[in-house]
């Protein structure tokens, strides 16, 4: 199977729509946001969401009035590299407005110079993996039947039965995994 068909192609996953829990919104999460003053946090484990969020929230955020800038922080960035990032983070000025994916990467200091460069713009959302450095305007969850409705979504048909369940506690709920599994079994 060539790789621009396979159904669990990385721009398939990117285009599926970030699925709420039931009774909330994109609408709901902004209202909660500028209630916090547009600071706050996307909460998750890995491949649960909170990138997704952040890159279809980016237009809602741009349609305000804001200039979402985004700087995405991972594991195999060094120490140097996180000061690059907070040295730009540093020059932005409101109607800027942060969107830092991996605060959890940050250390105290780092931390602390991320608050003080946040104060000139005009939001600051971050994505970590537990509850603490800003107020959580949104918890991503995910389970074995949001995985299932996803692999509907994209094949048009259902994963055998159990086989969500199985892939869920294989990569202990990590979507992004999950996907990347799916799409091996597709391409062999």
């Amino acid at each position: 199977m060539k790789a621009r068909n396979n159904p669990f192609a990385s721009e398939r996953i990117e285009a599926l729509a970030y699925r709420f829990p039931p009774g909330d919104d994109w609408q709901r999460l902004l209202g909660r946001l500028e209630t916090l003053g547009w600071r706050g946090a996307l909460v998750g484990p890995h491949g649960s969401g909170k990138t997704t969020v952040l890159t279809q929230l980016e237009p809602l955020l741009v349609s305000r009035g804001f200039r979402p800038r985004r700087v995405t922080l991972r594991a195999p960035d060094t120490q140097a590299e996180r000061q690059q990032a907070l040295a730009s983070i540093a020059t932005m000025r409101a109607p800027d407005f942060i969107i830092l994916d991996g605060a959890e990467m940050l250390t105290t200091r780092q931390w602390l110079s991320l608050q003080s460069a946040a104060a000139a713009c005009a939001g600051c959302l971050i994505t970590q993996h537990r509850t603490g450095r800003l107020q959580t305007v949104l918890s991503c969850e995910v389970t074995p039947a949001l995985l299932e409705e996803l692999v509907q979504e994209l094949c048009e048909a259902s994963l055998p039965e159990g086989e969500a369940a199985r892939l869920f506690a294989r990569y202990h709920g990590n979507l992004r995994e999950c996907f990347s599994d799916l799409y091996d079994r597709y391409a062999g």
